[in-house]
């Protein structure tokens, strides 16, 4: 018998069986796809930083002229300020000289409290307040408060006495100091004979009734007022 030899197993081919003299298989290309993508995302990356650049310079000199317009909004007057000063020019006053009604009320006695003091109620035009008060030498003695208001241009806008403790009777002196208030500044327009010879005329009539008496009289540019209660006595002159 002959001897056999077990056979070796054969090993498994990886690759391609080469056949004598056949050249070697060129390993594969990498594909190129990777970096055609990547510099397309770069170039877009690129373009957006460049927007943005760009952007940015707009957007400042948008800031300088929103700047630039806010300044020049800021230093043009508001409507608030221009109705004011048509308010203030606008406003009807009584031509006539506040001086002159000062001294004739210092005359009458009045300790002056606010000589031209500026005053400001929001909503109207700022005026000058003067206020002064007249004491009798008793408790129960007359005493009168003068009052005037003007716009800052002395234009009169109202002048007022109030009386208190007026004695019984004939209230003549009330009458001239009423009379007084009324007429000492010269009021433009204003018929002083006319005042004096109202005043003479309601004045006694109207006090010492009962209740509050009150009397008007137009005077074109100005309505002359006047109100009595008890022993006390108002007048007042306004223009209208």
């Amino acid at each position: 018998m002959s001897q056999q030899y077990p056979q070796q197993p054969q090993q498994p081919s990886w690759g391609v069986p080469q056949q004598p003299g056949a050249p070697m298989p060129q390993p594969p290309k990498k594909s190129s796809a990777g970096k055609i993508v990547g510099f397309g995302c770069l170039g877009v990356f690129a373009l957006f930083v460049v927007l943005g650049i760009i952007g940015s310079i707009v957007g400042a000199g948008d800031s300088k002229s929103d700047d630039k317009t806010s300044s020049t909004k800021s230093s043009a007057p508001s409507k608030d300020a221009k109705a004011d000063d048509l308010a203030e020019t606008t406003t009807s006053v009584l031509s006539g000289n506040i001086t002159s009604w000062v001294d004739k009320m210092t005359s009458r006695g009045v300790t002056w409290e606010k000589q031209g003091s500026k005053e400001s109620i929001a909503g109207l035009p700022p005026t000058r307040d003067w206020f002064g008060e007249a004491k009798g030498a008793t408790f129960s003695a007359p005493s009168f408060v003068a009052h005037a208001i003007t716009d800052t241009h002395r234009g009169i806008l109202s002048l007022s006495c109030d009386a208190a403790g007026i004695p019984e009777g004939n209230p003549s002196e009330q009458v001239a100091i009423f009379t007084d208030c009324v007429t000492a500044a010269g009021l433009d327009g204003i018929d002083d004979a006319k005042v004096r010879t109202w005043i003479q005329a309601k004045l006694p009539a109207m006090y010492g009734k009962d209740g509050m008496q009150a009397e008007h009289l137009e005077l074109g540019k100005a309505t002359l007022s006047m109100d009595t209660a008890g022993d006390t006595a108002a007048i007042s002159i306004e223009s209208q």
